[in-house]
């Protein structure tokens, strides 16, 4: 996840996607049924229901997309800075990235990602040469297909009569109080959970690779930095419509019922992107300010060892909150979690300022790139 050029405010945006990717991780380890896992059984605290509503309408679906917007721009920068070896070097490392991610998925995190990346990155290698007017009618009509797909299916459902809200998703944390333990529950969800994984976010995260490689194929952020004007407007137009659907969508996820989740589901896949946008542009505009340019420099490091750290983020929630560690599932008050979250990503980031300073690059990215650098050049 890494380019060839770096671009101190891509890495500086890929710092923040981790911070809400991590964001949105936790629940699955510190409360099983999680921000989406529906109403829980009893009454709810209410600075509990508050929390949850905040995520799930600030959070959720937010950053995992801007994270796949980065790594669609960084296709191109590689793929620019690889040519005519591109297919060999970039092939390469998405078997790697599929290695990987199959690891993690099934001992560290059911949820992991990066073996859709794999999956989806094949098939934007695959149309390389694409225009970008192309990618940016394939990326929307992407999104809009698998929205309107599962609002569609939402009618349906709600049409047809009430139904039960269903089980919550059990996460990891869950009754393991051991290493074995914890390693049986994730792998068991592991496997029932990632065809779906990939066939929902596989798309989504192909859409989101298009509009990443048709900003960096425009030249936004490198060579040519958005004006302030520029960036003010579209954080405007943006982010008030994307928020308020979003509200729209936390509500909803918390009523129950199979209908209103995929409703739920629905409107907050059309949503995103607004969302991500408005963020990036405002997260742009902070770091022309001065404690936005310093701010910028300490996210860019985490930004810059992204692989690492996203892998690092499981290590951690699983030492504190499964059966491989202290065992904390369930154990820790909702309202402090995101302070849970807060502190795990500044360990993050002084873990990656030490240690670029030190070898100049992540553990995970020098392993990689040595793989990647033995293929021939023939």
């Amino acid at each position: 996840m890494t380019t060839s050029v770096r671009v101190p405010e891509i890495d500086a945006l890929r710092g923040l996607a981790l911070l809400g990717i991590l964001m949105v991780n936790v629940w699955f380890f510190t409360d099983p049924s999680g921000p989406r896992g529906g109403p829980a059984e009893g009454p709810v605290p209410v600075p509990d229901q508050a929390v949850r509503f905040l995520v799930a309408t600030f959070v959720e679906g937010r950053f995992y997309l801007l994270f796949s917007l980065l790594f669609g721009y960084g296709f191109v920068v590689q793929r620019d800075s690889t040519a005519p070896h591109t297919v060999r070097v970039v092939g390469r490392r998405l078997a790697a990235l599929g290695v990987l991610g199959f690891l993690h998925g099934l001992t560290l995190f059911y949820g992991d990602i990066l073996v859709t990346y794999a999956l989806a990155g094949t098939l934007l290698l695959a149309t390389r040469t694409m225009t970008t007017r192309a990618r940016w009618g394939t990326a929307a009509a992407i999104t809009a297909g698998v929205s309107l797909l599962i609002i569609g299916s939402a009618l349906l459902v709600l049409a047809a009569g009430p139904a039960g809200s269903g089980a919550a998703v059990i996460g990891p944390g869950t009754a393991s109080d051991t290493p074995g333990e914890a390693f049986t529950a994730n792998a068991g969800m592991y496997g029932a959970l990632l065809p779906s994984v990939v066939l929902f976010q596989g798309p989504l995260a192909l859409a989101a690779f298009h509009a990443g490689a048709a900003l960096a194929e425009r030249g936004v952020l490198r060579p040519h930095p958005p004006s302030r004007r520029v960036l003010v407007r579209v954080a405007v137009v943006a982010l008030p419509p994307g928020l308020a659907v979003s509200a729209l969508q936390a509500h909803l996820g918390r009523q129950g019922g199979e209908g209103l989740s995929l409703l739920a589901t629905g409107l907050s896949v059309a949503a995103s992107p607004l969302v991500t946008i408005g963020y990036a542009a405002a997260f742009l505009l902070l770091l022309r300010s001065r404690p936005g340019r310093a701010l910028g420099r300490v996210m860019a490091n985490a930004g810059r060892m992204s692989l690492s750290n996203y892998l690092g983020q499981s290590v951690m929630l699983c030492l504190v909150f499964t059966g491989y560690g202290f065992g904390l599932a369930d154990r820790i008050p909702v309202p402090a979690v995101p302070a849970v979250v807060v502190g795990l990503y500044a360990l993050q980031l002084g873990a990656s300022h030490l240690i670029l300073a030190r070898f100049g690059t992540g553990p995970v990215e020098a392993v990689l790139r040595r793989f990647v650098r033995r293929t021939p050049a023939g």
